[in-house]
């Protein structure tokens, strides 16, 4: 018992007495390398706590606690790039003075520029104010519960909390909305068709100048627009007639005992339609096209006619094979949705992919000027994206391991992939960006010098001087440090100051450290 007590007390008389040496060590250090501590207005490398480097292309990156805390600047001394706290916001400042944020990726995101401001958060609210050509301000709200809120400079009226009441004009393609305890009152105007429902959808009656049209629903109604279209429905949804293109020199017309059968033609063209929607048979003895499914969606098979040779074409027994051809479009596909290879072309492209759902995803893509770009992701190992933009050098973005196993989402992954990705790499024309993890290892290469550290413990920096080869050495912490020249030859090490915390090299790439 007395040798306990008798422990106790030098155990914390040697753990204060080993305090007070670390802080006379700490105070000694410092004053030993206050010349030194002037770096930290240069790189510092504290990785994963700290990390402040100039990076390929003159610009300069601070991020702080993994990746967590990030700034970036085009220039080390220029204008703010993007900030972000991942992975709750990311703000990035364009060069024309806009901003674009983002924040709860996917979700939510913020624009503004001179003449526009949007805030939306998908599945709650959108938010758009505007600066039309007149200088007039503009401005929506769209929330939930549902409301929609608008005002401008004309008289046009946009109020309405849905389902208790509201008016609103010029919205999709009708003119005009009103609607109060919806779906007891409802009224609407579109191309001068003014439409009234009770009880919506049981009563309504319309009236304009395309004719009138009513319904007690389901028993029975009537829709139509002269010289567009006239349809019938009785004891709804078991009988439908009615006919559209009336004023053409081939109208349709069809009818349906649903869902036994149903017919439509128009012309030579006619439709068959049995146990709605599962078969159905559709042919123009006049072009040759034809058309069959059975049961759908499982299997459909479609045809172009003699006079459309080119037509769309389509081969589906699904999940087992599907095949389309047609507007520009070659696509297959094997155990829907799992294996995949298209071909297409347009205007502007021509791409080709296959995707092996979610293991490999491939795409290679040349527009019409020859700007190749493509993708690959070997999931969960691998992925890597080459833009060819023109004028600009070829932009590429590796990385290992990539876990997400959606689509290219470029904005996801910055936001979340910095969790898990080990080892990433980023080029641009000249400039290369190697890292690891957290930034424990960073590498930053451009045409003026090259760069590398390993937090805390050593650092190396290339480049040329009045036009000479230089290499500096950094090691633990900054405090030593020198000089080699390799094109003298040999190896003649020149002592450089140290520069707590390290390695304190300068901002501007290709600039001369102090010896």
């Amino acid at each position: 018992m007395a040798s306990s007590q008798f422990q106790a007390p030098l155990a914390r008389q040697l753990a204060q007495r080993a305090g007070r040496a670390l802080a006379l060590f700490a105070l000694a250090l410092c004053l030993w390398t206050s010349a030194g501590c002037a770096s930290l207005q240069g790189d510092v490398a504290l990785a994963p706590l700290y990390t402040s480097i100039s990076t390929a292309g003159g610009g300069r990156e601070v991020e702080a606690l993994a990746g967590i805390a990030r700034r970036r600047q085009r220039e080390f001394d220029g204008p703010l790039r993007d900030w972000s706290l991942r992975p709750f916001v990311k703000e990035t400042l364009e060069e024309n003075g806009d901003k674009h944020a983002r924040f709860l990726v996917p979700l939510g995101s913020r624009k503004v520029s001179a003449f526009r401001y949007v805030w939306q958060l998908l599945l709650f609210a959108r938010f758009e104010r505007l600066i039309d050509e007149t200088g007039h301000a503009k401005w929506s709200l769209v929330a939930i519960p549902a409301t929609y809120w608008a005002e401008d400079r004309t008289e046009r009226v946009t109020r309405a909390i849905f389902p208790l009441g509201g008016v609103i004009e010029g919205l999709l393609t009708f003119d005009r909305i009103e609607f109060a305890l919806f779906p007891l009152y409802l009224r609407t105007v579109r191309d001068g068709q003014v439409s009234t429902s009770f009880l919506w959808p049981i009563f309504n009656w319309t009236n304009g100048p395309l004719g009138p049209s009513y319904r007690i629903w389901p028993l029975f109604g009537r829709v139509r627009q002269e010289g567009r279209f006239d349809r019938k429905f009785f004891l709804w949804p078991f009988f439908h007639w009615g006919r559209s293109f009336i004023s053409s020199p081939n109208p349709e017309s069809r009818w349906m005992f649903w869902p036994l059968y149903g017919h439509s033609s128009r012309g030579s063209f006619h439709a068959e339609t049995l146990l709605w929607p599962f078969f159905g048979y559709s042919a123009d003895s006049k072009t040759g096209f034809w058309a069959f499914d059975g049961p759908w969606p499982l299997v459909r098979f479609l045809r172009p006619g003699s006079n459309d040779p080119n037509g769309p074409r389509r081969s589906r027994i699904w999940p087992f094979w599907s095949s389309y051809e047609g507007d520009g479009l070659k696509s297959h596909w094997i155990l829907f949705p799992l294996v995949n290879w298209t071909e297409e072309e347009d205007m502007l492209a021509r791409r080709k992919s296959q995707f092996l759902v979610p293991i490999w995803q491939n795409w290679d893509r040349v527009d019409k000027q020859g700007v190749k770009s493509s993708w690959q992701k070997l999931w969960p190992l691998y992925q890597n994206y080459t833009d060819g933009a023109e004028g600009d050098g070829t932009r590429d973005r590796f990385a290992f391991p990539a876990l997400n196993p959606l689509w290219r989402m470029p904005e996801i992954d910055d936001q979340y992939a910095w969790l898990y990705e080990l080892v990433t790499r980023e080029a641009e024309g000249e400039r290369v960006s190697w890292r690891t993890w957290g930034n424990l290892f960073r590498r930053e290469r451009d045409e003026l010098e090259d760069r590398a550290y390993l937090s805390f413990l050593w650092s190396r920096r290339a480049y040329r001087a009045a036009d000479e080869a230089r290499v500096e050495h950094s090691l633990l912490f900054g405090l030593l440090r020198w000089r080699t020249y390799p094109d003298r030859g040999g190896f003649w090490p020149e002592p450089m100051a140290p520069a707590f915390p390290g390695p304190g090299w300068p901002m501007t790439r290709g600039e001369a450290s102090q010896p």
